[in-house]
């Protein structure tokens, strides 16, 4: 980015034009007081706005959203014109030099930075766990399509839809080739004007920073619950040490150690940068801050020579899109899944996570993250807490990032300009300073964490203790059958006239149908039943245990009216009626935590001599589908009529349990060193729905047309999330404020609702 507050002379030559813009200095505008002051005032107020008005805050976010934009208007044109004319004006000597100079210097940047990630870990205390089902156990793995990423094949495509990396490519691919082309200058002389404009904007809408972080801080400080940070509380505070130790000890010391810049200089110079970036979460909006910031510096100790100039106009962009500290450190979630599903990441694990690391991140976390759990046998669907997570790590990584940003572009100004100053006596204190501050850190929060947070295990009796959300009829459960009806009429009239509804269930299966802490039946089939006795009018439901074929028999019999938790069979097909499927689900496989991996691979399964797998009946046509999964290989199957001895390790000879990945995932928080797979690719799918005798069409045609209502309704998705996703095992308050919950003022009489598990 050029210096100088004027176009240059077309009509002069490039290395007198770049000199002339040397000896000026941007202009500032005045700021009283100091704009670090306002943003930070913001960032007070608007907490305290938020926790005054709670929820209410929330309004403020469209005033956040503005700001946001208003920043990301200027980005995208500020990088092409930067990268264009940085690298065009120079030559391929200098254009060589800045290139291995900054590639070098990143190198040792990076390499401290993964040493952070390697020993932070050690913070995390002891810990056992296990997670609800989540939709991404099911999903295929991400394609690492790092072309797509980077490689644009229409560059204004990139520019429309910010695919930031591509447009980097583009316009560095642009500038080295600007490098040989002959009478370039005029047309430098008029992409550094349009990047001087672009400055003057990105100014103006600088001005408006406080008012932005304001509206951005109240509302996330209205909206966000306590509750929604107590699963995060380890990884939060791990995340934070990191980024702190990075941000103002080890990135500050390595400038500090090799350049005439002092650690204070560095760790002040961009106040207001690292200030916007986290209360945003979002550093692209601040690049033209930091490199106005970083070409400053280098004017006040008359080190702006135009190829220090140009290289820092370079690197920064360039900087942003590949592997940096901040996005670097958010790899600290893989580790912290590991930890957080009771199997923390040996040695080998973190050397592993390091070394594909780096190049995974080529790509966005979203890609590199689930491919990472993956290759380290993580559970997958921990996946969905980074997305939660993001909310606040967003913040601290986007400040990481700037003071990255800001490090590397002063020690390649400093390196291209020959201010590069290599002391042992400078780097060995600088280098002992990075490894006590580490061990302080990582002691610190081993302490911290081993006060402050509770690690025993409780999903499990979360899990026990979830209820039916309503009581809607009252429910006796039959370990036998009741005799076949006396009564004449079709179903529907003989169940009016008894006034009970007879349900068949297949038993011991969470989170459909289970006994929980209180004794009571409880599960997403059970509330299934009840809800469609009430609107059939009765008042009372008999619950009757079974198995597929016991169900299938009693049903035959007219001893049962309906069976729920049904999965289509075809071997059971001839003899029941099904309705339409309320529940799409997979067959998974629950394995012990160490075969995770192995086992999440058809490839693997079929590879191995023997496979045994345990199932709960004997189903001819889930033995075929699974075998046609698998392509094949010598898996044999056994009839064990219940998980729990596989559960709990007394079928050591049983590799594997097949059951619904749904009823998987909770046996595996039942029991911890358990985890449920579903081998990939072409899972197998199972729907799942109420069975009813056949001939009674009118019975089955009320049960279709009522499980209509209750999907379009979405009661069927509220019962999904509920029992199977774990919502009911989750403890929700009414979000805390001072107008609410201190002066009383505007809060609902009664108070609000809590939904979760009754203690």
């Amino acid at each position: 980015m050029s210096s100088g507050i004027h176009p240059p002379d077309p009509s002069q030559p490039l290395g007198a034009t770049a000199a002339r813009l040397g000896s000026t200095r941007p202009d500032r505008p005045s700021r009283a007081p100091s704009s670090s002051w306002l943003i930070l005032g913001g960032l007070v107020t608007g907490l305290l706005v938020g926790l005054f008005f709670g929820e209410s805050a929330a309004r403020l976010q469209p005033v956040a959203d503005v700001y946001i934009r208003l920043m990301q208007m200027t980005v995208l044109p500020y990088l092409v014109l930067t990268l264009i004319a940085g690298l065009g004006q120079l030559d391929h000597a200098t254009a060589g030099r800045v290139g291995g100079r900054a590639a070098a210097l990143l190198g040792v940047l990076v390499l401290l930075t993964l040493l952070v990630v390697g020993l932070l870990p050690l913070a995390f205390p002891p810990l056992q766990g296990a997670s609800f089902y989540s939709d991404s156990l099911i999903q295929p793995k991400a394609a690492f399509a790092i072309s797509e990423l980077y490689v644009p094949d229409n560059p204004f495509h990139a520019m429309a839809n910010a695919v930031v990396p591509a447009v980097v490519l583009f316009s560095t691919a642009m500038g080295i080739a600007l490098i040989g082309v002959p009478g370039k200058a005029p047309l430098l002389s008029i992409l550094q004007a349009l990047e001087q404009a672009v400055v003057r904007v990105t100014r103006f809408v600088l001005l408006l920073t406080p008012i932005g972080v304001f509206a951005i801080t109240a509302s996330v400080a209205g909206t966000m619950t306590p509750e929604s940070l107590a699963r995060l509380e380890v990884y939060f505070v791990v995340f934070a040490l990191a980024s702190v130790l990075m941000a103002f000890v080890v990135l500050p010391l390595a400038v500090s150690a090799v350049t005439p810049f002092g650690y204070v200089q560095v760790v002040t110079m961009c106040r207001e940068a690292l200030l916007t970036a986290f209360v945003a979460s979002n550093a692209f909006i601040v690049l033209p801050m930091v490199v106005e910031k970083v070409k400053e510096a280098l004017a006040d100790r008359a080190m702006d020579s135009p190829d220090a100039r140009s290289s820092v106009d370079i690197v920064v962009p360039i900087l942003f899109v590949i592997p940096n500290a901040g996005k670097l450190l958010t790899l600290l979630f893989v580790p912290y899944a590991a930890w957080l599903s009771g199997s923390p990441m040996g040695f080998a694990g973190l050397a592993t996570l390091l070394a594909a690391g780096l190049p995974s991140y080529f790509a966005k976390a979203q890609v590199a993250l689930p491919f990472l759990m993956d290759l380290l046998g993580v559970p997958h669907d921990l996946f969905q807490l980074y997305i939660a997570s993001s909310i606040i790590t967003g913040k601290l990584d986007s400040m990481v990032t700037v003071m990255s940003l800001l490090a590397l572009s002063l020690m390649t100004a400093c390196a291209v300009a020959g201010h590069m100053r290599l002391s042992l006596r400078r780097i060995v204190p600088a280098l002992a300073g990075m490894a006590a501050s580490t061990l302080a850190v990582v002691l610190l929060g081993r302490l911290v964490l081993a006060l402050s947070v509770n690690t025993t295990y409780s999903t499990d009796e979360a899990l026990k203790r979830m209820y039916l959300q309503r009581d809607v009829v009252q429910a006796v459960v039959s370990k036998e059958a009741p005799e076949p009806d006396t009564l004449a009429g079709s179903a529907l009239q003989r169940i009016a006239q008894r006034g009970v509804l007879r349900v068949g269930f297949i038993s011991d299966r969470v989170p459909f149908a289970f006994v929980n802490a209180r004794g009571d039946l409880v599960g997403m089939d059970i509330e299934l039943a009840g809800r469609l006795a009430r609107d059939l009018g009765v008042q009372r439901v008999v619950f009757v245990p079974g198995d597929f074929n016991t169900l299938a028999q009693t049903l035959e019999q007219g001893r049962i009216d309906i069976a729920v938790g049904m999965p289509y069979l075809r071997e059971i097909l001839p003899r029941v009626a099904y309705s339409v499927p309320y529940l799409d689900s997979t067959l998974g496989l629950v394995v012990r935590d160490r075969d995770r991996e192995r086992f999440s691979e058809a490839a693997w399964i079929r590879r191995q001599t023997k496979v045994t797998i345990g199932m709960v009946v004997d189903s001819k046509e889930m033995q075929e589908r699974l075998h046609e999964q698998l392509g094949g290989g010598n898996v044999q199957f056994v009839v064990m009529g219940s998980p729990r001895d596989f559960m709990a390790g007394k079928a050591p000879s049983v590799d594997a349990f097949a059951m619904l990945a749904e009823a998987g995932a909770a046996w595996s928080i039942l029991y911890p060193t358990m985890s449920v797979v579903v081998p990939q690719p072409n899972p197998v799918a199972f729907p799942v729905g109420v069975a009813m005798r056949r001939g009674e069409r009118e019975l089955v045609s009320f049960v279709d047309d009522w499980l209509v209502i209750q999907r379009t309704s979405g009661a069927l998705r509220q019962a999904r999330e509920y029992w199977v996703l774990g919502r009911g095992a989750q403890v929700s308050k009414p979000r805390w404020s001072v107008l609410h919950d201190v002066l009383g003022w505007g809060k609902p009489a009664g108070g609000a609702a809590v939904q979760g598990t009754r203690h």
